[in-house]
Parts: C-alpha cells; sequence; structure tokens
C-alpha cells in the first residue's frame, strides 16, 4: 500500500502577534496539558485498533484496524504538531482577529438541518460526533467553561466571545483535533472513534485545565468576584423580567441558573451579548429550558394576565405532597404502563381541599418544571427500550422528581445529580425484564420495587435521599453482577468448551476421511479408525491443538496403519513394513491408553489389528510366490466417509435468506453484555443478553436475566431477524439523558419552526 502523507495545513498570512500577558500564560499552561493528554490518547489509540483487529470477524476488517494503527503512527507527530498550530490560532483569532473577522457573523447551529445537508456523508458523520462531545463536555464543566468564556469576553477588545469562540471551550479544541487528523487517509469508521476516544482521553479530563486557568484570571484581576455574582442569581436590573408569581407574598424569586439572561450580565451591571438558549452551561440549564418552552408557546417568558390566584411555590409543594402521599398508598400496577399525569390539573382540583383556596394558576418557573417533567416523563414512557414493569414503577416517580426540580434547579444542570443518577440506575438495571409474570421472587425486582415506595414514602423536601438510595441500589447491583458474572462465566466456558469439541470432531471426521474414505480395509478397522482413533484424535486435538506435535504424531500413525493395510508387490516393502509392526501395535496402544480405552477392550483391539497386518502380509508373499490368493481378501470392504456424533444441542449453520450487508455490520458490532429483544415464532417476546460469541463457529449465546440460556443464533440468523425487525438492540444507558436530549431537541426544533420528532 502506498503510505500517504499528512500535509500540514498552509497558513499564508499568519503573523503571530504579542497576546496579552495573562492569557500567554494560560495558553502556554493549556498547550503543554492536552500535550500530555493527546499523547495518552495517541498510545491508547494504538491499544484499541489492536484489540479491535484482533476481534475482527473478516480479513477486510482486520486490514483496515492494522493499517488505521500504522498511518496514525506514521503521523503521530504530525497530529500533535497540527493540533498544536490550530490551538494556537483559535487564540490569536480571538484577541488579534483579522479585520474582516472582527464583523459578527450567524453562528452554525450544530444541529441545523440545514447546514448538515450541505455535508457529505462523512463529513456530517465527524460533525454529528463533535456535536455529541460538545453537549457532553459542555454538561459535566458547565460553570468552569462559563467563567472562563465570561473572562475571555472580558479581556477581548475586538469582538464577543461566547462558548464557540473560547478557545478551550469543547467546541474549539474538539474542532483542532479533528482538523489535525482530518489529512490521514483513514476510513471514517476509524475517524469516528478516534473521536470517541479523543472525548475519553482528552475533553473529559479538561476539568483542571479550566480550573487552573480561571484561577489564573481570578489572580489576575479579571472577574475576580465572578463565582459569587453568578451564585446571586438575577441582578437589580433584571427585575421587570420576572413574572408576577416571583413577586407574591411567599414566592421566592427564582434563583437564576447558568445561561440565564441574568447570568448573562458581568459584574455591576457590565453588559455581555446573551447566548443563545442552552448554549451557557450546556443545552440543559434551566434559563435555557425555560427560554426553548417559551420559544415553544411562542411568548417571552413573562406572565401576564393571570386567569386566577397563583398558587405560590411552597403551597405548591404542600399540594405535590399530598398527592404523593395518597399516590404512595395506591397498590403498584406492573403489567401495564399508566397514563401520564397531568400534574397541573391535578394540582388545580387538590387545591381547595388543601390550601382551603380556589387557585388555578402556576408561577411561571413552577409551570415551567413541572410541564418539563411531564415532557421528559411521556418520553420514558414511550422508550421501547424500557420494559413495561419499568416503566410503571418509573411512572411513580413523576411527583417526587417535580418536587425535587422545583426545590433544586441544579436538578437539570447536573448530570451527576443523584435523582438523574437513580433513574438511570433504575432503567439499566431492569432492562432484562420482559413481561410481569417472571418477576415473581426476583431479587432485582423487589429491591427496585423498595426504592419507588421509599422515594414516595419517604421524600418530602429532602433531597439527600436520592443519594442515599443510589448508594444502596449501586451496592446492591454490584452484589449481583458479581453473581451474574460468575453465572456468565459458566456459560461461556461450557458454550466454549462445545464448540471446540465441535471443531476437533470436525478437524478428525476430515483428516480420517482424507485418508482412509474409498479405502478398501477390513470391517473391523474401519470401526477401529471411526470409534477409537477419532476419539484419540479429538482428545489431543481439545489438549495441544490440531498443530501440535502430538497430533502430527497421531496423524503419522494413522498413515502408517493405513499404508500398512494395502497390498504390496515389492518384497523389500513387505519386509519392511513386517519390521514396523511391532512399534506400529505399540504406538497405537499408547494412544488408546491416552484415551483411557478398557485394558481388555484395549488388547482386543491389538489382536484384531495384528491379526489384520499378518493376513495382509500373508497374502502379499503369496501372490508374490504366486499361491493362490486367499479368498479372506474379499472381505475387505471400500471405507464409507465417517461422520462423528457432535455435540447436542449445536445448531445447524442458516439456512435462510441472507441478510443486507448493513445488517450484518451491525451484528458484527454486538458486544457481550448487549440486551436485546427477539421475537420468537410464538409471538412471545423475550429480553435477553448477549452472553458470549462462540468461535469457531460464530454462535450468538443469549441468557436471561437469571443467568439461563435462551437462544442461539448465527451471525446471518441475526442479521436477518434485525431486518425483518424481530430483533431488537436495546439501549441499556441512560434513560434519563436520552430523554433530556429528545426533548431538548423537539423543543428546538418547534421553535425553530419544523415539525418535532
Amino acid at each position: 500500500m502506498t503510505q500517504s502523507k499528512v500535509v500540514p495545513l498552509k497558513r499564508e498570512g499568519n503573523r503571530t502577534q504579542a497576546l496579552p500577558p495573562i492569557v500567554n500564560s494560560i495558553r502556554q499552561q493549556a498547550r503543554k496539558q492536552l500535550l500530555v493528554l493527546l499523547r495518552d490518547l495517541l498510545d491508547s489509540t494504538d491499544d484499541a485498533l489492536f484489540e479491535m483487529a484482533d476481534r475482527s470477524h473478516n480479513d477486510a476488517d482486520h486490514h483496515l484496524y492494522f493499517d488505521s494503527m500504522r498511518q496514525i503512527r506514521l503521523h503521530r507527530s504530525d497530529i500533535q504538531t497540527l493540533f498544536v498550530e490550530d490551538l494556537n490560532a483559535g487564540f490569536e483569532s480571538v484577541f488579534h482577529p483579522r479585520p474582516e473577522a472582527c464583523v459578527d457573523q450567524p453562528e452554525l447551529v450544530a444541529d441545523d438541518a440545514d447546514a448538515m445537508s450541505l455535508l457529505n456523508n462523512d463529513e456530517l458523520e465527524v460533525s454529528v460526533a463533535i456535536s455529541g462531545i460538545v453537549s457532553k463536555v459542555t454538561s459535566q464543566f458547565s460553570l468552569p467553561i462559563m467563567e472562563l468564556t465570561r473572562r475571555f469576553d472580558h479581556l477581548a477588545k475586538h469582538g464577543t466571545v461566547n462558548e464557540r469562540r473560547n478557545p478551550l471551550g469543547p467546541q474549539a479544541i474538539s474542532e483542532c483535533f479533528a482538523a489535525a487528523i482530518g489529512g490521514l487517509e483513514i476510513d471514517i469508521r476509524i475517524r469516528i472513534i478516534l473521536l470517541k476516544l479523543f472525548e475519553r482521553h482528552v475533553m473529559q479530563k479538561m476539568g483542571p485545565i479550566y480550573d487552573e486557568a480561571n484561577r489564573l484570571l481570578a489572580d489576575a484581576g479579571v472577574l475576580k468576584d465572578l463565582k459569587r455574582t453568578l451564585a446571586r442569581g438575577r441582578n437589580p436590573h433584571d427585575g421587570q423580567s420576572r413574572s408576577a408569581a416571583d413577586s407574591r407574598p411567599g414566592q421566592g424569586p427564582t434563583t437564576a441558573p447558568f445561561g440565564s439572561e441574568a447570568a448573562a450580565a458581568g459584574p455591576a451591571g457590565e453588559p455581555h451579548s446573551r447566548a443563545q438558549p442552552g448554549a451557557s452551561g450546556g443545552p440543559f440549564d434551566f434559563g435555557a429550558i425555560q427560554s426553548l418552552l417559551a420559544g415553544a408557546r411562542n411568548d417571552s417568558g413573562v406572565s401576564g394576565g393571570q386567569l386566577g390566584p397563583i398558587i405560590a411555590t411552597p403551597a405548591l409543594l404542600d399540594l405535590l405532597n399530598a398527592v404523593q402521599v395518597e399516590s404512595g398508598k395506591q397498590a403498584l400496577t406492573i403489567d401495564q404502563v399508566p397514563p401520564l399525569l397531568d400534574l397541573r390539573q391535578v394540582v388545580v382540583s387538590r387545591a381547595p381541599d388543601v390550601t382551603g383556596e380556589a387557585m388555578n394558576q402556576l408561577g411561571r418557573a413552577d409551570e415551567d418544571v413541572v410541564n418539563f417533567i411531564g415532557l421528559l416523563f411521556d418520553y420514558i414512557l414511550n422508550d421501547r427500550n424500557l420494559a413495561i414493569p419499568m416503566k410503571a414503577l418509573i411512572a411513580r416517580l413523576q411527583i417526587p422528581i417535580v418536587k425535587l426540580a422545583i426545590i433544586d434547579k441544579s436538578f437539570f444542570e447536573r448530570s451527576s445529580h443523584p435523582a438523574r443518577e437513580l433513574l438511570n440506575e433504575l432503567s439499566s438495571a431492569g432492562i432484562g425484564w420482559s413481561s410481569a409474570a417472571e418477576l415473581k421472587r426476583d431479587a432485582v425486582y423487589d429491591k427496585i420495587e423498595s426504592v419507588v415506595v421509599r422515594v414516595l414514602n419517604g421524600f418530602s423536601d429532602n433531597p439527600g435521599i436520592f443519594k442515599q438510595l443510589l448508594d444502596e441500589l449501586r451496592s446492591f447491583r454490584t452484589q449481583d453482577s458479581e453473581r451474574q458474572g460468575r453465572m456468565e462465566q459458566r456459560i461461556r466456558e461450557k458454550e466454549s468448551g462445545r464448540a471446540r469439541t465441535l471443531a476437533a470432531k470436525q478437524e478428525a471426521q476430515q483428516v480420517i476421511n482424507q485418508k482412509a474414505c474409498g479405502m478398501r480395509l477390513p470391517r473391523e478397522l474401519g470401526r477401529f479408525l471411526s470409534e477409537v482413533w477419532s476419539r484419540a484424535l479429538v482428545f489431543v486435538s481439545l489438549r495441544e491443538g490440531a498443530g501440535s506435535a502430538e497430533w502430527a504424531s497421531l496423524v503419522a500413525t494413522l498413515d502408517e496403519l493405513l499404508w500398512s493395510l494395502q497390498p504390496l508387490d515389492d518384497l523389500n516393502q513387505i519386509e519392511q513394513r513386517d519390521a514396523l509392526r511391532d512399534d506400529l501395535l505399540d504406538r497405537l496402544g499408547e494412544a488408546m491408553t491416552l484415551i483411557q480405552v478398557a485394558d481388555t477392550e484395549r488388547s482386543q483391539w491389538l489382536t484384531v489389528i495384528r491379526d489384520q497386518l499378518c493376513e495382509v502380509s500373508s497374502n502379499d508373499r503369496a501372490y508374490l510366490e504366486d499361491d493362490a490368493l486367499p479368498v479372506v481378501a474379499e472381505h475387505f470392504t471400500e471405507l464409507e466417509e465417517i461422520v462423528l456424533a457432535a455435540p447436542q444441542e449445536v445448531t445447524d449453520s442458516y439456512q435462510g435468506p441472507p441478510a443486507e450487508p448493513a445488517f450484518v455490520d451491525k451484528i458484527n458490532r454486538l458486544t457481550e453484555g448487549t440486551w436485546v429483544e427477539l421475537k420468537q415464532d410464538a409471538g412471545t417476546v423475550v429480553r435477553c443478553k448477549l452472553a458470549t460469541i462462540v468461535r469457531p463457529g460464530d454462535r450468538y449465546v443469549f441468557i436471561n436475566r437469571r443467568g439461563m440460556k435462551v437462544a442461539e443464533k448465527t451471525r446471518m440468523e441475526l442479521a436477518r431477524e434485525l431486518q425483518d425487525e424481530r430483533m431488537l438492540v436495546l439501549n441499556d444507558a441512560q434513560v434519563f439523558d436520552r430523554a433530556l436530549q429528545a426533548v431538548i431537541g423537539n423543543l428546538r426544533q418547534i421553535q425553530n419552526g419544523a415539525p418535532s420528532r
């Protein structure tokens, strides 16, 4: 293969100008730390691609991974150089932009459909991958990224610095890396793998870099009190934008979340450009959510013209507590998905009983929480990945989650919030449930049900209960996973043993048939080969391997035995054969001892073989001496093809119509531990986990939650079932985060005038 060379990008006229000293210091520190992370990434890439090549199912993928590994090794230094050049250029473009760059241009939104349509498929995949990285990292480090962006914006004299233009922001750093590997001649699949590794080894470790940059800037006096300013929430000049509910007695002001309009003002009301909704602090902070909800309603988010008395936040929490208590007393029903609660209507209808007066309006912030949590639970209850029993249990948590979100707005901002992680943990634990009927005496179900009941009965205004229950559930799942792991290991060992036995029998059968099929042999010798010698070949193949010296010795003995049983017309060869007879019989006896043939049976076989060898020799000598040929030779028969009994329950190869390559490729990417949903012939649906992929044979073995084998299929059979929609690959990760991303995406589409998905 012709080796390509990564050609560095030419940047004509890119003269380096002096940055502000503090910015230059930050750039040098960040560059040093990023290079360390980048070297670690490239080291890990070697290991990852080697492992993928080792697990590849065909020669094409094997060569793809090794060729890509070679490309990356050859151009490792070029990747680092290009990355640093783009990093430096990012700082230059912010603090010393060219004149034409000072004019504000409308920014491209990562998920803008029109922009995406202009990209080719590979560019689109890279763009989507970068958007995913930016979303996750922005959510993970929302506060330090926002602080750093604000401080860089304060220092920049020629334009506005937002998170997309922040030279250390996740967008800029990810684009630097994508550009650095852009010249490599590698497949798009490898490019996406590199971006995923970049997220894991570089972007998820950016926290210390952001903290150090903010510390240096604060020590230099750049917006030194920024953190306290953000913590205070809305500033005094923002009062006119507050809803009527915020100014009512008993309704405290909602803390301004990161990304809200109030938070966009600097110290002492210093004006700054307002970020796009959802840009600051990631797309999931509450301020951005309120902006999206307002956009979806086509209003400004300001309450006005209320139709009745407003339920203040404390009264709303009392109402929700009362409804939650009643819900906790109701029997759990897990055989059907419950309808989504219209919490606003429930609260309004219960208001006279709890507060003593009729009230039919919520404050804007509280109503946004109720509506948004309702959208999230609507998505969760329609999520195909969740079994009906799990949906029924999670639905019971709608009221507690609404209460929590009203009390603690960080619920929206923190992906590591204990309540969010608890929801994710619950859904992941129950991913293997197929129906309510199978959950009797199920320890995992009992634990999950107890968690839900304890939330309903124990959560009033104490968010700490979610952390406590999360720790308990994780501890329980760790123990359960260890038990499941032992069961799965036994399954893997058993199936692997069956596969190796089948392969060994096929190898022995092939060798014997190749050498003896069609030869004229005494009937008893044919039995010996199929019943005894094949066992010896299988035993050695399993213990030592078909390429071992022991295997070669058995095959050589087989060759000598077959040669000795054939007529010879040369006296010297007959003499040689007779001289080797005792040694041959000794080796045959040793092989029978190896496979523990009983002494009596062993002696009988050796006697039969000796008699046959003597008879063949006598016939040959008589023929050469012109004596009458004994008629006993007519008893020699043509050996038929030997078929050894295969291990029980091993399925035959798939005989149906082939699947399309795209579906075969998806099956090739299945890994052990993946949960799937299979539709059986009777119409029933079973959820099971891929326990092992058995090679040789490419058999996929699936087990249920109790560790029992429920299905065994070939690669092509699975691909065909996936194509025919008789199989669904389940996603057991982060149900809440999936819901959050989907709802945010739908709100953005509604706001932009596109139909929601």
